[in-house]
C-alpha cells in the first residue's frame, strides 16, 4: 500500500519554498510492491524510489501483530543502507500529514547522538496513574531508566555517521530477535531500549500525535510541522471501528484532494467499507452512553484536565534541541517553526 507514503512524499514537496540539495526517497520492501505507473508518477515528481534494501538480516524476526509487517524494520537499515549517499536522514513514517517546510530541521546539531526524535513516553505517564503504570512497567522491562525519555519512532532525524559507529542497525534488530515477549513495536521499543533517552528530544512540533492534536487546548500551545495518526486509526480510512464520524476529517480530505489528481483516484474509497461505517456508529453510541454516567464523566474531565497541565508544562519547560538552537520558536508556552532562522545546512536527505 503505497499510497500514504506517497502522498506525504508529495506533501513535503509541495511546501519547498527554495531549491534544495536534498532528495526524497521512497523505500520499499522489494520491487513486487511497485508498479510502472508508480515509478512513473515518481520520475515526474524527481523522487527517488530505493526497493533494493537487503532483507536477508530480517529473515529469522518474526512479526506476529497483523497491523505491522517487516516494512516498519526497513527504518533501522536505512543509516547502514545509505551511508555512502547522506549524511543526515530525516525517516517519515507514511501515517503522517504535513504542515510546514521541513528544511530548517536539517540545521540541528544532534551533539554526538545518533538521532533526534520526539518525547511520547512523558505525556503517557504524567496524567493518569491507572494508564502511568502499565506504561511504567513496560518501559522497565525494556531496560529503561527514570524519567523514561521514551520517543516515537515515526519521525527521526538521523546522523548517519554516528548511528553506524554505534552500530545501532544490528544492536536492534538483536534486541528485537532477543526479546519476542517484551516489545509492543519493534523498531521503536528496540532504538529506546538500546538508547534509553541518549538522543536529541525534539518538540512536539516535529511529530505532533493526532490523539493529543484533538484537544482544542494543545493547539494554542504547538503549531505542528507534522500532524502523526499513530495507531490503526488512520487519516485515510474514513470510518472505523473506534472512530468517530468527523475524526480526522480535516486529513481525510487532504487524502481525498491527492487522490483526485492522481492515478488512483478510487483508492481511497476501498479503504473503508459498510462494517467500518457501522463501527463509528456504535463507537458514537458508547460515547453518547458514557456521558450520560456523571461520575465516570467527571473523572474523565480531571484526567483531561491534570493531562492538559502536565502538557503545557512539558512544552514550557523541556529543554527541546531544537528550541534551544533557534530552530524552533518558543514564544510563552507556544511552539512553532522558526521562520526566520536562516541557518539551515542541510535538508532532506543531505547528499
Amino acid at each position: 500500500m503505497l499510497v500514504p507514503g506517497l502522498f506525504v512524499l508529495e506533501a513535503v514537496r509541495s511546501r519547498r519554498t527554495t531549491l534544495a540539495d536534498h532528495d526524497l526517497v521512497l523505500v520499499t520492501t522489494g520491487p513486487a510492491d511497485v508498479t510502472d505507473v508508480h515509478r512513473r508518477w515518481l520520475s515526474e515528481r524527481g523522487i527517488q524510489l530505493r526497493d533494493d534494501f537487503d532483507l536477508s538480516v530480517l529473515q529469522s524476526i518474526e512479526i506476529p501483530e497483523a497491523r505491522l509487517t517487516k516494512a516498519t524494520l526497513l527504518k533501522l537499515l536505512l543509516a547502514e543502507t545509505l551511508a555512502d549517499h547522506y549524511d543526515k536522514i530525516l525517516y517519515l513514517d507514511a501515517d503522517l500529514t504535513i504542515h510546514e517546510e521541513l528544511t530548517p530541521i536539517f540545521s540541528l546539531h544532534t551533539k554526538g547522538h545518533p538521532l533526534a526524535a520526539v518525547p511520547s513516553g512523558a505525556q503517557r505517564t504524567g496524567f493518569n496513574w491507572k494508564r502511568r503504570k502499565p506504561e511504567a512497567a513496560h518501559f522497565q522491562a525494556l531496560g529503561m531508566s527514570e524519567p523514561y525519555r521514551y520517543v516515537n519512532s515515526g519521525v527521526m532525524l538521523i546522523d548517519v555517521s554516528q548511528w553506524n559507529r554505534d552500530d545501532l542497525s544490528a544492536r536492534s534488530l538483536d534486541f528485537i530477535r532477543r526479546n519476542p515477549t517484551i516489545w509492543r513495536l519493534p523498531d521503536e521499543d528496540a532504538l529506546n531500549a538500546i538508547l534509553d533517552g541518549h538522543l536529541a528530544e525534539l518538540s512536539p512540533v516535529w511529530n505532533m500525535q493526532a490523539p493529543i492534536w484533538s484537544h482544542p487546548e494543545v493547539r494554542a500551545i504547538v503549531q505542528p510541522a507534522i500532524i502523526h495518526y499513530v495507531g490503526s486509526n488512520k487519516p485515510w480510512k474514513r470510518f472505523k471501528r473506534g472512530k468517530r464520524f468527523f475524526e480526522h476529517r480535516a486529513a481525510y480530505r487532504l487524502y481525498q484532494e491527492f487522490v483526485t489528481k492522481s492515478p488512483w483516484p478510487t483508492w481511497l474509497g476501498e479503504q473503508w467499507g459498510a462494517r467500518d461505517l457501522w463501527g463509528s456508529l456504535a463507537f458514537e453510541m458508547h460515547r453518547i452512553t458514557r456521558k450520560i454516567r456523571v461520575k465516570k464523566m467527571r473523572s474523565s474531565r480531571k484526567n483531561r484536565r491534570a493531562f492538559l497541565d502536565t502538557y503545557r508544562h512539558h512544552c514550557g519547560e523541556t529543554a527541546f534541541a531544537d528550541v534551544e538552537q533557534g530552530i524552533v520558536r518558543r514564544e510563552g508556552v507556544r511552539l512553532r517553526v522558526n521562520k526566520s532562522n536562516g541557518s539551515c545546512s542541510a535538508q532532506l536527505a543531505l547528499r
